[in-house]
C-alpha cells in the first residue's frame, strides 16, 4: 500500500517535472548550437552563476525579504476586507443594491493604472504599493465570496432553520463552509495576482524589491540577471499559489478532489 502510495508519488512528480526540464535541454541547446547572442538569451551557467553571487553578496536576499513583505501585507488587509465584505454584501441584500454601482464601476478600472495616481498622492515609498497590492486582492475576493456566500442552496439554509439554527449558526455552519470553494478561487486568484501587481509597481517607482532589481538589470542590458530575477519571482509565486492549496486543503477537508484544487 505504501509501496504504491510512494510510486504514484513518484510518477505524478515525474510528469510535473518534465515540462521545466524540457524548457532547460532547449534552453541549453539553443544557446550551445544556435546562432543566439547572450543579449537575448544568456547561457544558463551565467543565470546560476548571478543567482550564486547575489545570494552570496545578500542583495537577492534583501530585495525578496522586501518584496515579500509588500505582497504579504498587502495581500493579507486586501484579502481580508474583500472577504469580509463579501459576506456582509450577500447576508444584507439592501447593502448589495448600495454599493452595486460603485463596486462594479471600481473593478472595471485596471489596478495597474492606479499606480501613476498612487505614486502622486503618497510618493514613491512602501504605502502606495502595499496599499495597490491591498485593492487587487480586495477587488479579486470581494466579488467570488459574494456570490459564493449569495449562491448557497436555499434548502441547506431552510433546513438548518427547520432544526433552531440561529442566523450565526446559519452563516458560520452553513453559508461560509458551501462558499469556501468560491472564496478560496478568489484567493489564489489574488495571491499571485497581487505578486504580479507588486512587480510592477516595483519596476516603475521601486528603489528596492524584486521588480527594482529586474528594472535594474534591464537598464545595464544585464539579461543574465533578468532571467535569474524572472525564475526566483516564478519559484516565489509557485510556492505562495502552494501555500493557498496547502490551506485550503486544511480548511475543506471535505472538499479533496472536488475543488480547483489537486
Amino acid at each position: 500500500m505504501a509501496k504504491g502510495r510512494f510510486s504514484n508519488m513518484f510518477g505524478r512528480l515525474l510528469l510535473k517535472s518534465l515540462l521545466p526540464l524540457s524548457i532547460l535541454i532547449l534552453w541549453k541547446l539553443a544557446v550551445t548550437f544556435g546562432d543566439i547572442p547572450s543579449i537575448l538569451l544568456p547561457k544558463l551557467e551565467k543565470v546560476g552563476a548571478d543567482f550564486v553571487k547575489y545570494l552570496l553578496n545578500g542583495e537577492l536576499i534583501h530585495h525578496m525579504t522586501v518584496s515579500l513583505r509588500r505582497c504579504a501585507i498587502g495581500f493579507f488587509f486586501g484579502s481580508a476586507a474583500g472577504v469580509g465584505l463579501g459576506v456582509l454584501l450577500a447576508w444584507f441584500k439592501s447593502l448589495e443594491v448600495f454599493f452595486d454601482v460603485t463596486l462594479n464601476f471600481s473593478r472595471a478600472i485596471p489596478k495597474t493604472a492606479l499606480a501613476p495616481l498612487l505614486i502622486v498622492w503618497f510618493g514613491f515609498g512602501d504605502f502606495p504599493k502595499i496599499l495597490l497590492i491591498g485593492l487587487a486582492a480586495f477587488f479579486y475576493t470581494v466579488i467570488p465570496t459574494l456570490e459564493g456566500v449569495g449562491n448557497v442552496d436555499n434548502l441547506l439554509v431552510k433546513s438548518a432553520r427547520s432544526m433552531g439554527a440561529n442566523d450565526r449558526q446559519i452563516l458560520f455552519g452553513v453559508l461560509l463552509p458551501a462558499a469556501m470553494p468560491s472564496i478560496y478561487a478568489g484567493i489564489r486568484i489574488a495571491a499571485t495576482s497581487s505578486f504580479v501587481i507588486l512587480l510592477f509597481v516595483e519596476i516603475i517607482s521601486g528603489n528596492s524589491g524584486l521588480g527594482f532589481l529586474l528594472e535594474d538589470a534591464r537598464e545595464s542590458l544585464n539579461t543574465s540577471t533578468m532571467f535569474m530575477t524572472l525564475i526566483v519571482v516564478g519559484i516565489l509565486g509557485f510556492t505562495l499559489d502552494w501555500l493557498v492549496r496547502y490551506t485550503e486543503k486544511k480548511v475543506m477537508p471535505w472538499q479533496k478532489g472536488k475543488t480547483i484544487s489537486r
